[in-house]
């Protein structure tokens, strides 16, 4: 019986995934790597290859240079929403927070912490960041992304003030 025990402990430890240390993003990338990304340099835009186009700052900043100033905006998601809603409205483009897939398509596995290019998405903090999900567990939660690994969290209370990254439509 001991053996038997052995043997099972030991297959499920071998079949656990095991994710070594990461390099920290902002040390991977060499500063004119965009990666899978076609960015503008003037007007604050990066194209993933994918076709979706990033605001590259924190909703509540402005690009300059190769930075994002200014004080970015932590909101609930409702307020989310309406600063989209008049975002767009202001600029004459269709804005919106990004869905799971589009924030899965920018995780970068190679390296965390964050774990998105610094180069596209300056100065960007570890934190959690509003996406276009509902959550299946009512009204009261909403879905987000930890982005120092790419996590996704579908009880997010959303009434939590956080910051919002665009994409646009």
């Amino acid at each position: 019986m001991r053996f038997w025990c052995l043997i099972i402990s030991t297959i499920m430890l071998i079949g656990c995934e095991r994710r070594g240390e990461q390099p920290n993003c902002t040390e991977t990338f060499s500063p004119q790597d965009y990666g899978r990304f076609m960015v503008n340099e003037t007007q604050g835009l990066a194209q993933h290859i994918s076709g979706t186009v990033w605001y590259r700052c924190k909703a509540g900043q402005s690009f300059q240079g190769k930075k994002c100033l200014g004080e970015p905006f932590e909101m609930t998601r409702i307020e989310a929403d309406s600063y989209l809603q008049d975002f767009s409205k202001k600029s004459g483009e269709q804005w919106r927070l990004p869905t799971k897939s589009e924030f899965k398509e920018i995780i970068e596995k190679s390296c965390d912490s964050p774990a998105l290019n610094p180069n596209v998405f300056p100065g960007l903090t570890v934190e959690n960041y509003w996406l276009n999900e509902d959550s299946w567990h009512g009204d009261r939660f909403a879905c987000s992304i930890y982005i120092y690994q790419g996590s996704v969290f579908c009880r997010q209370r959303s009434d939590a003030s956080q910051p919002i990254l665009m994409v646009r439509d």
